[in-house]
């Protein structure tokens, strides 16, 4: 007779025996796919492996991808969870078109700007013939980060581990003091991201490889934008801002204009919450406007510059917001542009802003001398960064109660009159987790009055 030992060896042998036999299976699935049926034929470079994503998604995700009437807002999991926010990062901006930076800023030759994307880290640059570029700061030797600052006038750049340099289109120029052969160098230039397009003045990229195109990622969001010369923006000032809020609050912040006579009394005055229209059609944004604009004596009112030339009565008397999916908000007064261009890090629950103003080509006044056209574009700047300095308050409040909120189960609710653009960001989340654009099946159908208007004009 087997002692109990005898049969909880066999047991376990037989267990390992099983998973070794499951663990073979799946890494002959895994040469299978990266490899073929010849595993010695050279084969192109894989995708990378997505992140997994933490049970709960599957759980707590249903509530809000419902019809808004139905739906709850997103559990505060998905803002406080660490495994998730980590995963959902590489998720989407793993996958999706994201902001970059303005076309401002890498516009010049030499011209060198490093964004931080969670642990990526990518660089912009604009080559002698002013054409930009995007690559991985990876030093192709050793893996060493290649820039580390924002550089004008630059020639070439250069690793500070062992000198390694390269041309500003990423080719690979000397290795000091080895002699590299042409033919090696043409081998190592510097990994360039997949997918770079601009679109109004604002660099785009995308890490998938044969990335959708960028106007159709955008819908017919171009289509609305068509009178603001938004490629030939004057820049005239920025602030960055380090956020104690995950960046999917930013977002959700600037689409929720319910909140204005709360956080903000001073745009209020200009901006009123029941001024706002849907400004919404299909496609990877969230759009509204505010019309018509409320004249207050103050830095924004229209009189103070001249307005795009080509808008017609309604848009010249109407700001436009958009939140193009996922990173990047803009606001459109008649006169000028700002933008929150927003990107995680690598802790959660941070998030690295910059707030930029750019002005309307010709928005100075014929009779303004050049002091009070500048001492103008910054009251404006004052005003805009006044009205973020608020919301970041808010954001952050609502990231500590959101942590709160998550221990007690609590699902946030939607008032469908003026929640739909949050409701909407919210799926386009829970879409793009899994590599998807929106469902536009569960969103609600909303008033076109204001679209009417303009093209009544």
């Amino acid at each position: 007779m087997l002692s109990k030992v005898t049969v909880s060896v066999s047991a376990t042998v037989a267990r390992h025996a099983v998973q070794e036999t499951k663990a073979l299976r799946a890494l002959t699935r895994l040469g299978q796919r990266y490899c073929g049926d010849s595993p010695c034929k050279p084969q192109p470079k894989p995708q990378r492996m997505l992140p997994f994503l933490p049970e709960f998604v599957g759980e707590l995700g249903p509530a809000t991808a419902s019809p808004i009437e139905k739906a709850k807002a997103l559990h505060p999991a998905f803002y406080c969870d660490a495994q998730y926010v980590q995963a959902e990062r590489e998720r989407i901006f793993g996958t999706q078109w994201f902001a970059a930076c303005h076309t401002a800023e890498v516009s010049t030759p030499g011209d060198v700007k490093v964004i931080e994307v969670g642990s990526n880290s990518i660089i912009l640059t604009c080559d002698k013939s002013g054409k930009i570029h995007a690559f991985y700061n990876v030093c192709r030797h050793r893996g060493a980060k290649v820039c580390s600052t924002n550089q004008t006038g630059c020639k070439q750049l250069v690793c500070p581990y062992h000198w390694w340099s390269y041309r500003l289109d990423g080719s690979l120029k000397s290795t000091p003091p080895a002699a590299t052969p042409q033919e090696r160098k043409s081998e190592l230039g510097l990994q360039p991201v997949p997918g770079l397009e601009t679109f109004a003045g604002v660099v785009f990229l995308n890490q998938s490889p044969n990335p959708t195109p960028l106007k159709e990622y955008l819908g017919d969001f171009t289509e609305k934008v068509k009178r603001y010369d938004l490629d030939n923006l004057e820049f005239s000032g920025k602030k960055e801002y380090n956020i104690k809020g995950d960046w999917k609050l930013i977002a959700e912040n600037f689409v929720d204009f319910y909140h204005i006579n709360a956080v903000h009394p001073e745009l209020s005055r200009f901006s009123r919450v029941d001024d706002h229209l849907p400004f919404q059609g299909k496609g990877q944004y969230v759009g509204f406007v505010t019309s018509p604009l409320t004249n207050s004596g103050g830095p924004g009112d229209l009189h103070n510059f001249n307005l795009f030339p080509d808008l017609n009565p309604v848009e010249a008397s109407s700001a436009l917001f958009f939140q193009l999916f996922p990173n990047i908000s803009v606001t459109i007064y008649p006169h000028s542009v700002y933008t929150l261009m927003t990107f995680p890090t690598s802790t959660p629950g941070v998030t690295k802003e910059t707030l930029s103003l750019l002005m309307a080509p010709g928005a100075r006044l014929k009779d303004d001398t050049d002091e009070q056209y500048k001492e103008k574009c910054e009251k404006l700047l004052a005003f805009v960064v006044n009205i973020n300095d608020e919301d970041v308050v808010a954001i952050e409040n609502l990231q500590e109660g959101l942590h709160n909120a998550r221990e007690q189960g609590i699902h946030g609710e939607f008032l469908p009159k003026y929640d739909w653009p949050v409701h909407r960001f919210q799926n386009m989340i829970l879409d793009g987790i899994n590599g998807k654009t929106l469902n536009e099946d569960i969103t609600p159908k909303l008033d076109n009055e204001f679209e009417k208007k303009v093209l009544a004009q």
